[in-house]
C-alpha cells in the first residue's frame, strides 16, 4: 500500500470516526444529560420495536431485490438477498452522498452471477421505485399535513418555513457537486453510458416483462421498505410520550436526511440532527427529542454499520456461481 492510499484510508477512517461522534454529540448538545435519562428509562421492549421496525425495513428491500434478480435470471436465496441489501445500506451508510451503496449493489449483484448490465438494471430499477414512491408519497404527506392546519395553529406555518429553510440550506451546500455536473468526469461517464443503452434496454424488457401484478408487488414492497424506515422517529417518540403526526414525520425525513446527504458527510451527520431538532423543537422537548435522535440513530446508522459488517464479512465467503449458471438459467416468468 502506497503513502497515497494509505492517507486516502486514514481520511476514510477520520471521517467516519467524525461521523459517529457528531451523531452522539448532537443530540446531546441539543438534550444533555435529560436526553440519557429519558433513553435509559425506556424499557427494552421499546429497544425491541424500533429494532423490529429497522429489520422489517431491510427485509423488505431483501424481498424487492430477489424478486428483481429473478426477473434477470440469478436463483438467489433469500439470505443472500439480504446480505446484499445490508451490504448496500452499510456503503450508503459510510460513505458521502451514499455513492457507496450503489457500486456496492452492483458489485455484489455481478459476484452473485449477473453481467454488468443487468447489475446496473437491477440496481436502476431499484432506486427508480424508491424515486417513484416519494415523487407520490411527498404531495400526499404534505396534502394530509396541511389538512390539519387548524388544529396545528401557528405552529404548522413555521414548520414548513423550517422545512423550506431547511431544504434550502441543503441546495446551497450542494451548489459545488452541481457545479461540477458540466465536468469533464462526467462528460466521460456519459459517453461511457450511452456505450451501455442498448445492453440496459434488453434488460429494462425483461424486467418489465413481469406484469402489472408483480409490478404491483414491487410498489407495495417499496412502501413497505420506506414507511418503516421512516417510522422508526416517530415511533421513538411515540415510546417518549410524544406523538406527532406520521405526515409530519415522514416529511420532514425525507427532506432534511436527502439535505444533509449534500453536506458530504457519511449519514448526513449532524446536519439531520440539527436539522430535525428545529422542526420538532416546538411540540416536542429537547431532552425527549434528543433520547429520540439517538434511539433512531442507533437503530437507522450503528445497527446497520454492524448488521452491514457482518453481511459483508459473511458475501466474502459466498462462493460465485459460474458464468454460465447464469445464462443457462430459466428466465423467471
Amino acid at each position: 500500500m502506497n503513502s497515497a492510499t494509505r492517507a486516502a484510508s486514514s481520511r476514510r477512517r477520520l471521517l467516519i470516526a467524525a461521523a459517529l461522534a457528531t451523531m452522539l454529540g448532537a443530540p446531546l448538545l441539543l438534550g444533555g444529560r435529560g436526553a440519557m435519562a429519558a433513553l435509559a428509562a425506556l424499557p427494552a421492549s421499546a429497544f425491541a420495536a424500533v429494532l423490529g421496525l429497522t429489520a422489517l425495513s431491510w427485509f423488505a428491500r431483501a424481498v424487492k431485490l430477489r424478486l428483481l434478480m429473478r426477473r434477470i435470471g440469478l436463483r438467489c436465496g433469500m439470505a443472500h438477498a439480504l446480505g446484499i441489501t445490508l451490504a448496500s445500506e452499510f456503503g450508503f451508510a459510510v460513505t458521502p452522498a451514499g455513492v457507496g451503496g450503489y457500486l456496492a449493489g452492483v458489485h455484489y449483484l455481478r459476484r452473485a452471477g449477473a453481467g454488468a448490465a443487468a447489475a446496473a438494471m437491477v440496481t436502476a430499477a431499484d432506486q427508480l421505485l424508491d424515486a417513484a414512491f416519494f415523487a407520490l408519497a411527498l404531495p400526499l404527506a404534505a396534502l394530509v399535513l396541511s389538512g390539519g392546519a387548524a388544529s396545528h395553529g401557528t405552529i404548522l406555518p413555521w414548520r414548513a418555513a423550517s422545512l423550506a429553510l431547511l431544504v434550502a440550506a441543503g441546495l446551497w451546500l450542494a451548489r459545488r457537486p452541481l457545479a461540477r455536473l458540466r465536468s469533464r468526469r462526467l462528460r466521460y461517464w456519459r459517453r461511457t453510458l450511452a456505450a451501455h443503452v442498448a445492453a440496459w434496454r434488453g434488460e429494462a424488457r425483461r424486467l418489465l416483462a413481469g406484469g402489472p401484478r408483480w409490478l404491483a408487488v414491487l410498489v407495495a414492497l417499496t412502501a413497505l421498505q420506506w414507511l418503516a424506515r421512516y417510522g422508526v422517529l416517530p415511533l421513538a417518540l411515540a415510546l417518549l410520550g410524544h406523538g406527532v403526526p406520521f405526515a409530519l414525520a415522514f416529511l420532514a425525513q425525507s427532506c432534511v436526511l436527502h439535505a444533509a446527504q449534500w453536506t458530504g458527510v457519511p449519514g448526513g451527520a449532524g446536519g439531520a440532527e440539527l436539522g430535525l431538532g428545529a422542526v420538532f423543537a416546538a411540540v416536542v422537548p429537547a431532552a425527549d427529542f434528543a433520547a429520540a435522535m439517538l434511539l433512531w440513530r442507533l437503530a437507522s446508522f450503528h445497527v446497520c454499520l454492524l448488521a452491514g459488517a457482518m453481511a459483508i464479512a459473511g458475501l466474502a465467503r459466498h462462493r460465485q456461481p459460474p458464468a454460465a449458471a447464469v445464462a443457462d438459467a430459466p428466465r423467471a416468468g
